[in-house]
């Protein structure tokens, strides 16, 4: 009886240990993207470098992005926003003027940021244009020779013998589970309809725009339907900070220092 009252005495110290056990396996593999996440933030906030007060200020990147933008729209070679969106700082609050009406949107604004940063809306800084549908028998699993990669809403989905896409750009996945995930296209590629590239103007750091919209977690603006799906016209609607250029690739500096770091644990 002593024997027997014993071994179920240790089983249930050893079922206690092995429960504490799996919620520290869960834990170590959770916490590098924990981590991850927490860097990003910090940079989005403009706390993971320090400021340097001889920057450029974002608001004026931010007009030579409109300035660029104004002049394709004048070549023809892209669509005029016809409700273009201007967020100004006044009295120490935020307000957006769009179609000639001011409002304030303190409390549509997530956190606070440095002075020489602004806010903006996604479509003031950046042009977001969806890929074309291609047919499923088009594209293969494995490269061939002359094949390009085929972005659809979860990065690489196989390899085409066209491309419709040459250059560098953030791809926001934007149909599936997934959808909100960035993806970055180089070169000659094939986006999908489940791709929306990323047009970056005025030298912004296409790595920096990679880390923020990551850090947007774009995903939480999808719909909640079976098949979950992320509409451009709400993609551009979320709010963005904007560092100063220099900033920008401050940023970047820092966490391509950090994350092999974070991988490494």
């Amino acid at each position: 009886m002593r024997i027997v009252e014993k071994i179920q005495e240790t089983e249930c110290q050893i079922r206690q240990y092995s429960e504490k056990e799996q919620e520290l396996t869960t834990l170590h593999r959770a916490f590098p993207e924990a981590l991850k996440k927490s860097i990003l933030l910090q940079a989005v906030q403009g706390k993971l470098v320090e400021q340097d007060p001889t920057d450029e200020p974002a608001e004026v990147l931010l007009e030579r992005i409109r300035a660029e933008k104004q002049r394709l729209v004048k070549d023809g070679k892209i669509k005029k926003d016809k409700h273009e969106s201007i967020i100004f700082r006044r009295d120490n609050s935020h307000y957006e003027k769009l179609d000639g009406v001011e409002r304030c949107i303190d409390d549509e604004l997530p956190f606070e940021i440095p002075e020489s940063w602004c806010w903006c809306k996604i479509r003031n800084i950046f042009t977001l244009q969806a890929g074309k549908n291609i047919q499923a028998a088009e594209i293969h699993e494995n490269p061939f020779p002359g094949s390009y990669p085929c972005y659809g809403g979860n990065g690489i989905r196989g390899y085409v013998a066209i491309a419709n896409r040459s250059g560098d750009y953030p791809i926001i996945g934007r149909q599936g589970a997934l959808c909100g995930n960035i993806n970055r296209g180089t070169g000659e590629f094939y986006a999908t309809e489940h791709a929306v590239c990323v047009e970056i103007y005025s030298d912004v750091s296409v790595t920096w725009a990679c880390l923020f919209l990551t850090a947007l977690n774009l995903n939480q603006y999808a719909t909640a339907t079976a098949q979950p799906g992320l509409a451009v016209a709400n993609i551009n609607e979320v709010f963005i900070p904007l560092p100063p250029l220099n900033e920008q690739h401050r940023i970047v500096q820092k966490i391509e220092e950090l994350f092999p770091l974070v991988k490494g644990l």
